[in-house]
């Protein structure tokens, strides 16, 4: 999985998606996998996302239950962590630049 950096408004409401592609001798579907996410901000706070895997396993869909008006300013960072069995696999580290409103 790859990705750039992503501009994201504090304040707003967070949810993101991501679809699963098999590649050749790895795993076919998320079905059974243990899928967690954290967005951590420039202050180091540390903001857990509900992670759902679709039926079929191949869409997840992560959400940050709460509100993000306090999350610090600048670049913050993201992964998905992936649990199959006993193997741990992890997302490329992607980047989130946290500006604020200008609309009270």
């Amino acid at each position: 999985m790859s990705c750039n950096t992503v501009t994201f408004k504090r304040g707003s409401s967070f949810s993101a998606s991501m679809v699963w592609t098999p590649e050749p001798g790895g795993i076919a579907n998320l079905v059974g996998v243990t899928v967690t996410s954290s967005i951590i901000d420039t202050q180091q706070n540390e903001y857990d996302l509900t992670c759902t895997v679709a039926a079929g396993g191949l869409s997840v869909t992560m959400v940050y239950p709460g509100s993000t008006a306090d999350w610090a300013l600048g670049s913050a960072k993201w992964d998905i962590k992936f649990l199959n069995g006993g193997t741990v696999f992890y997302s490329e580290t992607m980047r989130i630049d946290l500006i604020g409103q200008v609309t009270a």
